[in-house]
């Protein structure tokens, strides 16, 4: 769907748990978030706008007016961002705002920002007044597809994402004006490798299509932008909708590596390159029990590299200590050892790893980064 000539937009209907999610991709969105949030409540009252500190004010100023114009009484509360959104303490704060506005269950709440902030806009609305209208405008593309889809969960002491709960996004509208200045941040990295992750863990012709569409995305192309932007939406939506919780937890493809690693790293290696390494190591280990195909192990290594996604350039422990890490990440959430292996696209499962296997490989691993 294209809208008037100097507007680029693409809709793309995406199932969620418990219902759908109507996502928009392209320019001027902004001005339509009162338009969009009465069309679902019907007679506006209250709408709460919550940017986090680093939105433009400008860009927050023409969703308020959107929603001003709409007959909506805006309220304005800051959401914070990052990690620091992710934590009880943040949950509780957002949930006395609303308290304190009076927010009803007729009401909407508009969240502007990252990741954490959108993350934690889903788990207030969710269950305030029984669920609460949501609209989010990211402000880049890992926001879109993470907070938008599958929320990051909140941390609990001092172990992350430990409470997981289901997005509760009735819109999220990508706006290529707020989201340009981070075209080449390390969120839009990360958000590149989530694209992968879902198609992968979709189908195999989801895969096929982001191959295909690597580069009219690349070259900044607004509608091969927004195609490829909504098909990810599409395939995330998808598999985290699924009834089989194998098939949900299948997105967490890269991830035990990516948490297990963080620690052994430190801040040195962007999170983007260690999610990629995960994929790429998960493809191996797949490979190396039979389960999955060398050309397919390729296939994942040239996408991941044609969106830019980086190696480690060197490993600061040793192998043990690295097949130590995965296993305490794993014990921290299951009581097995198991990671998230793809046998084909669309079926990435938990298998169990032998310790000869995954010494194996986490020695050819460091080795070939060293």
């Amino acid at each position: 769907m294209t809208d008037a000539a100097d507007n680029v937009l693409v809709r793309q209907w995406v199932t969620v748990p418990g219902g759908s999610m109507d996502t928009r991709m392209g320019t001027g969105l902004a001005d339509r978030a009162g338009k969009e949030l009465k069309s679902v409540l019907g007679s506006p009252r209250i709408a709460v706008l919550a940017p986090t500190a680093a939105v433009p004010a400008e860009q927050v100023e023409r969703v308020r007016r959107s929603l001003t114009d709409a007959g909506f009484s805006v309220q304005r509360i800051e959401m914070p961002q990052g990690p620091d959104a992710l934590t009880l303490d943040a949950a509780q704060r957002v949930l006395d705002e609303l308290d304190r506005l009076g927010v009803t269950s007729g009401d909407g709440l508009c969240v502007m920002g990252d990741t954490g902030a959108l993350s934690l806009a889903s788990f207030a609305a969710k269950g305030w007044c029984n669920g609460i209208s949501l609209m989010a405008y990211p402000l880049d593309l890992r926001a879109a597809l993470e907070g938008g889809c599958t929320p990051v969960g909140l941390t609990v002491g001092a172990h992350r994402e430990m409470y997981a709960y289901p997005t509760a996004m009735r819109f999220v509208y990508c706006d290529f004006e707020l989201m340009e200045p981070s075209f080449a941040s390390e969120e839009e990295l990360y958000g590149r490798a989530l694209m992968v992750c879902g198609a992968a863990a979709d189908t195999e012709k989801a895969f096929g299509k982001l191959w295909d569409g690597i580069d009219g995305y690349l070259e900044g192309d607004p509608k091969a932008r927004a195609t490829v932007i909504g098909d990810a939406f599409r395939s995330r939506g998808r598999v985290a909708a699924s009834t089989a919780v194998a098939t949900r937890d299948s997105l967490g493809f890269g991830r035990t590596f990516l948490r297990a690693a963080r620690p052994l790293f430190g801040a040195d290696v962007p999170s983007s390159t260690l999610l990629a390494e995960g994929m790429r190591f998960a493809s191996r280990l797949a490979a190396g029990q039979g389960d999955f195909a060398v050309e397919d192990v390729l296939a994942i290594d040239e996408s991941l590299d044609a969106l830019g996604l980086g190696y480690v350039e060197s490993v600061p422990f040793s192998a043990p200590e690295l097949a130590r890490a995965l296993k305490c990440e794993c014990f921290l959430r299951t009581n097995r050892f198991q990671m998230f292996l793809p046998k084909a696209f669309g079926r990435i499962r938990l298998a169990t790893l032998s310790e000869d296997l995954l010494a194996e490989h986490a020695a050819a691993w460091v080795d070939s980064r060293n």
